[in-house]
């Protein structure tokens, strides 16, 4: 072993130590180091150097390999959920400084080195794209989301029964739609989040996604617990009071384990959380009724027309009365 990997050791081994094993090699160091060089005054200054450059230096490299292309890969979701979060957690830095550097809501990983990256989750890779690097590059691509990106609010209030005796969650009533199947559900409503998330499982049984070999679920928080999605492009699909049907593709979240997940802490029968993005598109009229616990989805023309024929007949009954 040569001298430049002994010290690339030691600085690896360094890079983990606590503040006692530092103090340890300080006094060791200071017993017998000549007199001509320098050493901190004081044991914690070491620990501290150490803590500050770990802190501030930039992480500089990727740790994993990326898997050999296997077109026959017989990998289940919940097997390559646990490879993902395993490499997540140890590029957990470096992942944020991409993220930041390039600011993206998502990034390509290939040897080591960002291939591709988005600034929206809108352009998050199809799993055809995904496969077309494969191809190219004969390895599978790490793919990672920023976790901002899918961040939600807390709290809520209104319409479907919660845990809480008097309190309720708005809901809206949606289709979600792909090239081999649909499905309508009731989702509940929550302009605090952005996304939709929806049950994985559900989707799956209902024929509207399947796992392609080329694709790998993601991780994220929310009420402080882990959980496991893969996010992919449908078409939502929402019928106005009127009848006209509006409609856009969107990414949503397909989350795994539904019944175990933080998404029914508040609402144990829900089966989707649609957020506001879809909404931003379609650009609808939703009314509230908080007394009877409906939702109302109008064409805003029709709600502008409503009120300018309020506002004539409230001054007409004016004229009137004087």
């Amino acid at each position: 072993m040569g001298p430049e990997i002994t010290i690339e050791d030691i600085k690896t081994e360094l890079e983990s130590a606590d503040a006692a094993t530092l103090t340890s090699i300080w006094q060791t160091l200071r017993e017998s180091k000549p007199k001509s060089v320098e050493f901190p005054e004081a044991a914690g200054d070491l620990a501290s150097r150490h803590s500050t450059k770990t802190a501030l230096g930039k992480p500089t490299k990727f740790i994993g390999e990326n898997p050999p292309f296997n077109p026959n890969r017989d990998l289940s979701f919940e097997d390559r959920a646990v490879a993902k979060r395993h490499l997540k957690a140890k590029n957990r830095e470096w992942l944020l400084q991409k993220f930041k550097d390039l600011q993206a809501a998502w990034i390509m990983v290939t040897d080591g080195q960002v291939i591709a990256s988005g600034a929206t989750l809108s352009d998050y890779p199809e799993p055809e794209e995904i496969l077309s690097v494969c191809h190219r590059t004969g390895k599978f691509p790490f793919l990672f989301i920023n976790e901002d990106f899918l961040a939600i609010e807390e709290g809520g209030v209104a319409w479907q029964s919660t845990n809480n005796p008097d309190d309720a969650y708005p809901t809206i009533p949606v289709m979600l739609r792909s090239n081999t199947n649909a499905v309508s559900i009731i989702a509940d409503f929550d302009t605090g989040a952005s996304s939709i998330f929806v049950d994985y499982n559900l989707l799956v049984k209902h024929n509207v996604i399947h796992l392609k070999v080329q694709e790998e679920p993601e991780s994220a928080q929310h009420l402080n617990q882990t959980y496991e999605y893969l996010l992919r492009k449908v078409t939502v699909e929402t019928v106005l009071a009127s009848g006209e049907i509006r409609s856009q593709e969107v990414k949503i979240a397909c989350v795994a384990g539904w019944q175990k997940s933080p998404f029914i802490k508040v609402n144990p029968t829900r089966t989707a959380l649609v957020g506001r993005e879809i909404f931003l598109r379609l650009k609808p009229c939703i009314l509230l009724d908080f007394e009877k616990q409906q939702t109302e989805i109008w064409s805003p023309a029709i709600i502008h027309q409503a009120l300018q024929n309020t506002i004539v007949s409230a001054k007409n009954s004016e004229v009137i009365a004087e």
